[in-house]
């Protein structure tokens, strides 16, 4: 979707994934393990790491997604109020998750575009993201990722059960298209 006079175009700051920096959107997956020092005494050269909060509703869904590279600018986003959702990227490409924060507690229906971050995630790195962090989809940067993903049956029921792309608002998919909500396209500057 072209830029228009009636839709401006924000580009969403691109930045390299952090700890620190996405952590008020999601958990950062990576090299480091997660809250290490769970004691579980079988293997003294393992280093474990505590349960990650991963929550969801009904039956949980782990599943892969091949993604490529597409166009920058962003048409849909969604969140879920009842589930964190992992994305990690398998092999040697780089990935972005575009994310805002959370705002359903203020009974927003839209993201914040103060708070959207496009997250350059390494090769072999994730992110498991907060209930009703808005998201898109995985961006290949250059070349195609996989994706490891996991979810709920849910919402891979109701995404699936769609005709072709279009909004949701199905027990815990709320996805919009967000130029139609606010006037304004945002835009990953790769």
């Amino acid at each position: 979707m072209p830029a228009t006079k009636e839709r401006a175009v924000f580009d969403v700051p691109l930045m390299d994934a952090t700890a620190d920096n996405i952590k008020d959107y999601g958990v950062l997956i990576g090299a480091e393990v997660h809250r290490p020092g769970l004691a579980i005494p079988f293997y003294a050269s393992v280093e474990e790491g505590q349960n990650l909060e991963f929550v969801y509703h009904g039956r949980a869904v782990v599943r892969t997604a091949r993604i490529s590279k597409r166009s920058s600018e962003l048409i849909w986003f969604e969140r879920h109020l009842r589930m964190t959702q992992l994305f990690i990227g398998l092999g040697d490409q780089p990935f972005v998750m575009v994310l805002a924060k959370p705002n359903h507690e203020a009974g927003r229906r839209v993201p914040d575009f103060a708070d959207m971050v496009a997250f350059r995630l390494p090769a072999g790195h994730g992110v498991m993201i907060h209930k009703g962090t808005w998201h898109d989809f995985p961006m290949a940067i250059d070349k195609p990722v996989t994706v490891f993903t996991a979810n709920s049956e849910e919402v891979v029921n109701a995404l699936c059960a769609v005709s072709g792309p279009q909004e949701i608002d199905d027990g815990d998919v709320f996805k919009i298209d967000i130029a139609a909500h606010t006037g304004c396209i945002p835009r990953v500057p790769f």
